[in-house]
């Protein structure tokens, strides 16, 4: 029975061929203008890691000066930018599961030979926990140890891309790039790491979308090359930071990230701060009186670079639209499958029972969803590629993932089997004596 349902259910998708072309393309419009929505909201709220950044933490202490004479003060916000000195008093000490600072840099490297140039990389100056900390898998070779960052060590760890572009090859390590004129020995190969939102360096860049991290750099062996951070960071005294070259002594350039695995790893690493703060405090580096704060990774990019309203206004509008399309498929489900009430008064008449004819308008209903699903994809592609081509701080993020397809299936099979449950049952419950009778 369920076979000979599914055939009657074909033969009126192709009967009723206009009013089925016109099922599937409302139906697919609604769908696509929602998933075209909400493939960008899931890309502005994601995770900015792969994995482990619910416990990663960015430390904050109120290490900035006293105002000068004359200069307001209200309500100073503690930087999370921390000087060179402290920032390596807490890595040091490793007091946290794992810990690193880092500092961006946009770096232009060549091969040894400099026939080969890489172009702007986006690369980081950072310690040797960096790729543990952040999930960053080393392919071949390792990170730079502890006593190789403290002697100076021109070593780098670059990515297979990078690798393949100056080098020809995936694994270069044992290879040398120029970088200022100084060469670095490459010690490891990360895997293409890709950073879907941006967490370092909130207050001081603004780079939109996916991020590719091609380099990593010792912060010693930077500064010992003339290497410095892209944004220097405020400084106590100095009139002007260096660009791209190492700050001074007085300046705020680096930020502490540390991995904290419970809520009492949370509470101790915190107390060390504290204490940390009070003791530079009592020492005179702290001018003001001691605190400090820890920013979840989460809630850290949530609050700087949060998703505009104008993506939730699109996606409310959306929804709205797709159930305008949705109650528009309900009514043309209904009355076609109404205006074949005499040929279900027939199957009832000859034996059929609700379920059967409930199951036969039911399949009918699901096959006009995945056929809506099948023509909502390319319309989605071709709603995001409109996206990305407005000028919009989040058109970068327009684009379908895997999920985001397996997710406009279900949504359309789903809503079609749900718009399809009330024409179906209408439809079975007629009654077959009266239709006879009245046609």
């Amino acid at each position: 029975m369920k076979r000979y349902d599914l055939q009657l259910a074909l033969r009126g998708l192709l009967r009723h061929r206009a009013q089925t072309l016109l099922i599937i393309v409302t139906m697919a419009i609604g769908i696509a203008s929602c998933m075209t929505a909400y493939t960008i909201l899931s890309a502005l709220t994601a995770d900015p890691i792969a994995h482990g950044s619910r416990h990663l933490y960015l430390v904050s202490m109120s290490s900035q000066p006293l105002p000068k004479p004359g200069d307001h003060d209200a309500a100073p916000s503690m930087p999370t930018l921390l000087k060179l000195r402290d920032a390596q008093a807490l890595v040091d000490a490793r007091k946290a599961v794992r810990q690193a600072y880092l500092a961006t840099a946009f770096i232009n490297a060549s091969s040894d030979h400099g026939k080969t140039h890489s172009g702007g990389q986006l690369a980081w100056l950072t310690s040797s926990q960096a790729p543990a900390l952040f999930g960053i898998p080393i392919h071949y070779g390792r990170v730079w140890s502890h006593a190789e960052a403290v002697a100076r060590m021109p070593l780098v760890v670059i990515d297979e891309h990078l690798s393949r572009k100056l080098f020809g090859v995936a694994d270069g390590v044992g290879h040398s790039l120029r970088i200022q004129g100084h060469l670095f020995r490459v010690v490891g190969i990360t895997a293409d790491w890709i950073v879907r939102r941006q967490f370092f360096d909130l207050g001081q860049l603004n780079l939109k979308g996916k991020l590719s991290i091609g380099m990593l750099l010792p912060l010693q062996s930077a500064m010992a090359a003339g290497i410095g951070p892209f944004a220097p960071g405020p400084c106590d005294s100095s009139q002007a930071a260096p660009v791209y070259g190492p700050p001074a002594a007085d300046c705020r350039w680096l930020e502490t990230w540390v991995r904290l695995d419970t809520p009492r790893h949370v509470q101790s690493y915190r107390r060390y701060l504290l204490d940390y703060a009070t003791a530079q405090h009592a020492a005179g580096r702290f001018p003001r009186a001691p605190k400090v704060a820890l920013h979840g990774m989460d809630d850290w990019v949530a609050q700087n670079n949060g998703v505009p309203s104008s993506v939730h206004i699109n996606l409310w509008l959306s929804l709205a639209f797709l159930v305008l399309c949705m109650v528009n498929v309900m009514g043309l489900l209904l009355a076609r499958f109404l205006r074949g009430s005499y040929e279900v008064a027939v199957r009832r008449t000859l034996g059929a029972t609700r379920a059967s004819v409930f199951a036969q308008h039911l399949i009918e209903a699901g096959g006009v969803s995945l056929l809506g699903g099948a023509l909502a994809v390319p319309l989605t592609l071709f709603g995001l590629w409109l996206v990305r081509l407005q000028k919009v701080g989040y058109s970068s993020a327009a684009h379908l993932n895997l999920s985001m397809f397996i997710t406009l299936f279900v949504l359309a099979v789903g809503v079609g089997l749900i718009v399809g449950v009330l024409p179906a049952w209408r439809a079975s419950t007629l009654s077959p004596a009266l239709q006879i009778k009245t046609n």
